[in-house]
């Protein structure tokens, strides 16, 4: 299954320097991808953390020259997505349109 996250990175040197990004992660089942699989994402785009909360997904580097906290601040999978777009649209059909 299809999972995307949208992750908030803190440069904890910088003062105001957050940015939020997007990420995606495929599972083999419908469960939500393990504290590791996200660990091992934000490692493969170049950030070396270590797991500091895992309930509330929190992963640090320790870098003292750059330390950088990143929390996961939303997880959806794929189907809940599609959902919502639906949903929207259904929605939209039902709004008073100008000029009638």
């Amino acid at each position: 299954m299809e999972w995307n996250f949208l992750f908030r990175i803190d440069h904890l040197n910088e003062t105001g320097e957050e940015r939020n990004l997007k990420g995606l992660l495929f599972t083999a089942d419908e469960q939500p991808p393990t504290v590791e699989a996200i660990q091992g994402f934000l490692k493969t785009c170049g950030y070396q953390v270590e797991v500091e909360d895992p309930q509330q997904l929190v992963f640090k580097d320790p870098n003292p020259e750059d330390p950088v906290e990143i929390r996961i601040v939303r997880l959806d999978d794929e189907q809940e997505e599609k959902t919502d777009m639906i949903v929207r649209k259904i929605a939209e059909q039902f709004q008073k349109r100008k000029g009638w």
